[in-house]
């Protein structure tokens, strides 16, 4: 009974703390300067700085992507920004940051108090507004798999100029079912898919209609046979132990497609269909890492897997982001969804984020930003990698 207790209280105390947190961090946003997304690329001599996760939205016009924690020396060096975020048109593209003078992120959200790292999840454009997830950490563990503790908060962007903002009536507690989400947005209505305990939790998802986004007491929860009201009825609808994830409906496939790495063993990458957002789904390998976590020096770590929506195009080009831990940079990269389940590689080019630079055999040793030999190890271990991964299992 005691222990009960001290849990209820627990969980209300984390609540409470929540609602402080996202309270506070309204009043410490301000706009982005203007960002031409026509204008030249950033200078590989500006970008000093490394970061991860990619996470795409499509709005405002453009392609924007959402970055972690930058930092300068890898993923264990200075950190220079919490969050940054860049824009481009058509893909594949050459991202423009939003950059101070040092050449360095300019935050598009403050942290909340007592969180040690602030990452996007995912990401949807609705009701002309952008809305993007997302993950604050307060304690990662040993890093493992299960051992993060994090919470979450959705965040409302609006534009001309781009500000960002936290919604005070839509977050998620710590060890939620939705710490990790992304959302597909279709006939007006947003799907919310997400993942609870970090890398270790299986796929949930749960509708609201897209003018109620931030009204939290409109979401339902699909229970495994309907949808139900409250958080705690929702029934895991992917088994998987997986942490972020990313979600689209393709027009190529006229299907609901999630993404995600299951962490159970080796790191791997699946594409999950469904011509329902329910399920059944089927399910194909995209990438599969060498080695279990934990990852050791060298091209180690892969982790993302975001899909970049498609805005109705029915052709079987697409593109993604993954992350690498080491050497913790984010790669685009376009894929053939024809080719999945014909054990053709289904990646034909890679781009290094930050700069748009491909990563050819031919890209110049000697480029004053990119590490030529990880660089490049990267792009072949993608491609011979995924020539022996994509069966499709079920």
């Amino acid at each position: 009974m005691m222990k009960s207790i001290t849990s209820s209280l627990l969980a209300r105390s984390v609540l409470f703390l929540a609602f402080v947190c996202v309270t506070m961090v309204m009043h410490h946003v301000s706009a982005l300067p203007p960002l031409n997304m026509d204008g030249p690329m950033t200078g590989p001599g500006q970008v000093r700085w490394d970061s991860d996760l990619g996470v795409p939205l499509v709005w405002n016009g453009g392609n924007y992507f959402m970055e972690g924690d930058s930092m300068i020396g890898g993923n264990h060096g200075t950190r220079v920004a919490g969050n940054a975020i860049g824009g481009c048109k058509p893909l594949p593209c050459k991202v423009i940051w939003y950059l101070n003078g040092q050449g360095d992120p300019i935050m598009y959200i403050a942290w909340p108090p007592k969180v040690i790292s602030c990452v996007p999840a995912g990401a949807c454009e609705a009701n002309g507004n952008a809305y993007i997830w997302h993950m604050n950490v307060v304690d990662w563990g040993n890093g493992s798999p299960g051992s993060v503790a994090a919470w979450s908060m959705l965040l409302r962007g609006t534009p001309n100029p781009v500000q960002f903002v936290a919604s005070p009536t839509l977050y998620f507690e710590v060890n939620s079912k939705f710490v990790n989400a992304n959302m597909v947005v279709t006939n007006g209505t947003v799907f919310i898919y997400g993942t609870g305990l970090y890398r270790a939790s299986p796929v949930y998802v749960a509708m609201v209609p897209a003018p109620q986004i931030e009204n939290k007491g409109a979401w339902r929860y699909w229970t495994g046979s309907s949808w139900g009201e409250g958080e705690n009825v929702a029934a895991p609808i992917i088994s998987t132990k997986s942490g972020e994830i990313s979600a689209i409906y393709s027009a190529y496939f006229k299907q609901f497609v999630v993404s995600a790495f299951d962490f159970s063993g080796v790191p791997t990458c699946y594409m999950w269909r469904s011509h329902t957002p329910t399920g059944p789904w089927s399910r194909s390998v995209i990438y599969t890492d060498l080695e279990p976590y934990p990852w050791k020096a060298g091209l180690s770590g892969p982790y993302g897997g975001y899909l970049v929506p498609d805005q109705g195009n029915p052709q079987p080009r697409m593109f993604m982001t993954f992350s690498f831990w080491v050497p913790y940079r984010t790669y685009m990269i376009e894929t053939d969804l024809s080719k999945i389940g014909t054990g053709e590689p289904i990646f034909i080019n890679a781009y290094d984020l930050k700069t748009g630079i491909q990563l050819t055999a031919d890209t110049p040793k000697t480029h004053p930003y990119l590490h030529y030999k990880i660089d490049t190890s990267v792009r072949n271990d993608l491609w011979s990698r995924t020539n022996q991964t994509l069966a499709v299992d079920n």
